[in-house]
């Protein structure tokens, strides 16, 4: 045997060693796979009216989609319909792509693609409210948005950035860069 085969074998050998120690030190650094949170309950296909402190409706919501979260309570829903009851009668009609409900249902946080249409007026107008995020506070008769909404109304369009509606009275305010368009009124 001569030297240099000797030098070789051990150069092999500790090639291996180091090889397998740094294979079992990744080994040990992987965090455990937990496994996936599962949902409370799932409804499809369903209506769901849900009540307030005293027991009279809050909102009702039907959908294809509705998932329970296990730990916070809240909902997730998928094509929510949201109505909301008015004050002197008629109902707020709301819908979006997604939504999310505060475990105590004192929150409704419509996502993408929201619409939300307000009850008849006297003239039979109804006010259109169209953003990408508004947050509805049923208990409060409330709603928001900090986003750029679009307010129809008749003929008139106005256009802003941040909303806080008054449902009761059936009022809202635009917060900022309003831009509108405004139709004469017809007797």
């Amino acid at each position: 045997m001569s030297r240099a085969w000797l030098n070789g074998v051990l150069g092999v050998l500790a090639v291996v060693l180091v090889s397998v120690a740094v294979w079992q030190w990744n080994q040990q650094q992987v965090p455990p796979v937990q496994a996936p949170q599962r949902s409370d309950y799932i409804l499809r296909d369903y209506e769901l009216t849900t009540l307030d402190q005293a027991g009279r409706e809050s909102f009702t919501v039907r959908g294809p989609y509705l998932q329970r979260d296990v730990g916070g309570k809240s909902l997730s829903l998928v094509e929510p319909r949201f109505s909301f009851p008015a004050a002197q009668g008629g109902r707020w009609q709301a819908r979006s792509e997604a939504a999310w409900v505060s475990p105590d249902a004192d929150q409704v946080h419509l996502l993408r693609a929201v619409e939300m249409v307000g009850p008849p007026s006297e003239t039979g107008q109804r006010v259109r409210f169209a953003t990408e995020r508004l947050r509805v506070l049923p208990d409060v008769d409330r709603a928001d948005a900090a986003g750029q909404v679009t307010v129809t109304h008749g003929d008139s369009i106005l256009v802003g950035t941040g909303l806080d509606v008054d449902m009761p009275s059936k009022r809202f305010q635009l917060q900022n860069d309003v831009k509108g368009h405004y139709a004469p009124r017809r007797n």
